[in-house]
């Protein structure tokens, strides 16, 4: 996370920070919470349980599958084949290490962004994964222990994952979900073959 990262020392000591809200989960819903309550005047802290901010959106949901989307219809000329021709194509083969370098500069530059309207807004955030241990009181797990901070009010707002039927064999080698391709687009071995060569 970044300089608006709240101090672990503090609330490993003893000591719990309180604040006004919590937010659970910093993707589009749990982001906009935030960053809308601290301009409101409130003392905000979100929790991710990524190392970054930016949730399943960013992470692993609309933004990478959006990106790896974009990223083969422009390497194989897809939208300008109606002016230069279907022979037109910007790559040959699209291989996965094509989309990975991509989807990194991309995802990269979302959670930059990301980072800075937090840090812009005074929302403090922290990496961990957040339980209620009671009705004003969140434990945060962490490589090396757990903090513990109250607030008033929380917001949950924890993102999804991709429903993956019982009867479809993902085994991550030849059977993927969008998380799996969008973690790592190089693990899929993916090679597109241009339709319009």
């Amino acid at each position: 996370m970044d300089s608006a990262t709240v101090s672990a020392g503090a609330a490993r000591a003893g000591h719990m920070d309180h604040f006004d809200l919590i937010v659970i989960g910093s993707g589009p819903a749990g982001r906009r919470a935030a960053i809308q309550a601290a301009k409101l005047g409130n003392d905000v802290l979100v929790v991710e349980n990524r190392l970054r901010v930016g949730g399943v959106s960013v992470h692993t949901g609309t933004i990478p599958s959006k990106t790896l989307r974009e990223t083969v219809l422009n390497l194989s000329g897809w939208r300008e084949r109606g002016f230069y021709g279907l022979a037109y194509r910007v790559k040959k083969d699209i291989e996965g290490k094509d989309l990975g370098a991509r989807l990194r500069m991309t995802l990269d530059h979302e959670i930059d962004v990301l980072e800075h309207q937090f840090a812009r807004n005074n929302v403090k955030t922290i990496a961990g994964r957040a339980r209620f241990v009671d009705p004003h009181t969140v434990a945060v797990s962490l490589p090396d222990g757990e903090m513990r901070y109250t607030a008033d009010k929380f917001v949950i707002a924890v993102g999804t994952a991709p429903y993956r039927p019982a009867h479809i064999p993902f085994n991550g080698t030849s059977v993927f979900d969008s998380d799996d391709i969008a973690i790592d687009p190089n693990s899929a071995g993916v090679v597109l073959q241009n339709p319009f060569q």
